[in-house]
């Protein structure tokens, strides 16, 4: 019997963007305090540097193209600093008065590669930081991966303090495989569910920052599939995760027979998270007008769902 998946995939790691941080200005070699004895922060300030590591060992070689730095705090201090790469963010050292600061960092969310940022005033006790949102020009654009994280530092007057600052995935990646489509017939491929935008400035699990709008975005149009579309698949499409509230992630396929005749069929899947991977294979000859899929725990890294018998009323494997 033919079976249908949806896997989500997950790893965790934690690993640099670079190996030399902060400094700028400092012969390589020179250690920590004598940065600071020979370039002294100005007015007694303290500096500022970042170190970013990723969150996922599966970005290592992702490319990186621009990074958005937000700085909040002490004596209401706000800076914002950008750069088109982690080694020059590297580098960067920004002087600031002794205190305590928020930083957010939001990598590869330009307009060059299809992100709109916005702010409004801080809603949040816990952070001086705007509220901060992210959202798609085009939520059917297929962007680049983005990355966003959050984190508090304190700098001491006339010392170089560094934020950690973990880079996050942002976007969803959803993976449509149809087999047996016959030769002449044409599917399109949309879904509906993601969010309208992120708001990276709230937590939506420790130390996790990104939490989906409630309000859902436009639907997202994943594609066309035909017998010689690279097997009928739509590679690893990203998209924001579900909208906050919604229970399900909906998806549509409009079929064009190689007989002219065209049908309409609607699959009701779960949710998507933040950054994480779904992969879903269908059988072309036993689509459904109405196909439902739940999910089941297999274990702490991996969420999945699998399925023997008519994907209409699935027996649970």
């Amino acid at each position: 019997m033919k079976k249908t998946y949806i896997i989500l995939l997950t790893a965790a790691a934690l690993l640099s963007l670079g190996s030399c941080k902060h400094k700028t200005h400092f012969e390589v070699d020179m250690p920590q305090d004598e940065q600071t004895d020979k370039y002294p922060a100005p007015q007694g300030r303290g500096f500022l540097g970042d170190d970013l590591t990723w969150e996922d060992v599966a970005d290592v070689k992702s490319e990186i193209t621009h990074l958005k730095f937000t700085v909040t705090g002490a004596g209401g201090v706000k800076e914002v600093h950008e750069f088109r790469s982690p080694s020059e963010a590297s580098e960067w050292m920004l002087p600031l008065p002794e205190g305590e600061y928020d930083v957010l960092v939001a990598a590869n969310m330009d307009a060059s590669n299809g992100f709109e940022l916005s702010e409004t005033l801080p809603t949040k006790a816990e952070h001086t930081l705007p509220a901060t949102y992210a959202r798609l020009t085009n939520a059917s654009s297929n962007p680049v991966q983005a990355w966003n994280g959050l984190a508090r530092v304190k700098v001491e007057k006339d010392k170089m303090s560094t934020v950690h600052l973990d880079l996050d995935r942002l976007l969803a990646l959803f993976t449509l495989k149809i087999s047996n489509v016959p030769e002449g017939t044409t599917i399109d491929v949309s879904m509906r569910g993601p969010a309208h935008y992120v708001t990276l400035t709230d937590e939506r699990s420790a130390e996790h920052w990104g939490v989906p709008s409630a309000e859902l975005g436009e639907d997202v149009v994943l594609g066309q599939l035909n017998a010689s579309n690279a097997l009928s698949a739509v590679e690893e499409f990203k998209v924001f995760p579900t909208a906050s509230g919604v229970t399900q992630t909906t998806l549509f396929f409009h079929v064009r027979t190689n007989k002219g005749l065209e049908l309409d069929y609607k699959g009701v899947a779960p949710v998507m998270e933040n950054g994480k991977k779904y992969i879903l294979e269908l059988d072309y000859e036993k689509l459904a007008s109405f196909m439902y899929i739940s999910s089941i725990s297999i274990n702490e890294w991996t969420d999945g769902w699998s399925y023997s018998g008519e994907i209409l009323n699935p027996d649970m494997e």
